[in-house]
């Protein structure tokens, strides 16, 4: 489970803007916001959280990313997200919150953003250590991901590659900078990645070969000493032989 936050002193115009915007499709697409209850968002009501995230001058920027290995499907990552942050915030009387989740990778995520009373989002490390073991337990981590057999019933037959948490790890702190080419960032981790699995097989390989060579002269030399061995011990019996028909010969 990857659970990246961030904060801001202003409103969440900026933030809106990035998770509305649909990297899948074209530059002019956009994908929908939905509330806690799971209700997309008319343009007018996206108009007034944002409104409202400027009177309050804060903004939480949340990402919620499971482990692709439990292959989760888009709708399961939007169920549970609005779950744990309905459970998160239900204390807190002037948090408002909007999401969405992203499909534009080969891990379906969730952006939330969220604005209330300073106070009623300050997080500290442990606060947000806990709020990410929450969302694994929600998540079914790491039950789900050890047990390939418990995905969801509309995930992908083949779901493709995994990509591995490094790599993620990179596109969501770039995203959480809003970045608008977090992209590159993806692919330059998950390319950087696999050379480093390339040059770790290529020394698997390397290491393999040394030890089938070192153990082929281990071989060559036994052969070699059990062979010199029969010499000797050949030589032995001769010897033997001469000195017995010598003493035969005398008696």
């Amino acid at each position: 489970m990857i659970l990246q936050t961030d904060y801001q002193w202003n409103g969440a115009g900026n933030l809106v803007d990035y998770m509305r915007r649909d990297r899948a499709q074209d530059a002019g697409a956009t994908v929908d916001l939905r509330n806690p209850a799971g209700r997309d968002l008319s343009d007018s009501e996206v108009d007034r959280f944002v409104n409202k995230s400027q009177e309050f001058g804060f903004q939480r920027h949340m990402i919620v990313s499971p482990d692709p290995t439990g292959h989760y499907s888009p709708e399961e990552v939007d169920t549970n997200t609005r779950e744990i942050m309905n459970r998160e915030f239900a204390r807190q009387p002037t948090t408002d919150y909007v999401y969405t989740v992203h499909q534009n990778t080969e891990f379906p995520h969730a952006h939330i953003a969220a604005t209330a009373e300073p106070a009623e989002l300050e997080l500290n490390r442990d606060e947000i250590q806990q709020l990410r073991e929450r969302a694994a337990t929600t998540f079914e981590e790491p039950a789900r991901t050890k047990d390939p057999t418990a995905t969801a019933h509309d995930a992908p037959e083949n779901p493709g590659r995994i990509v591995d948490r490094e790599a993620r790890e990179q596109y969501h702190e770039a995203e959480l900078s809003l970045k608008p080419d977090a992209e590159k960032a993806l692919k330059r981790a998950t390319e950087k990645n696999e050379q480093k699995e390339v040059g770790q097989s290529v020394a698997d390989k390397e290491r393999d070969e040394t030890r089938t060579e070192s153990l082929s002269e281990r071989r060559e030399e036994t052969h070699e000493g059990e062979a010199e061995a029969e010499r000797q011990q050949g030589q032995e019996r001769e010897r033997d032989e001469r000195r017995m028909m010598g003493g035969d010969g005398e008696f």
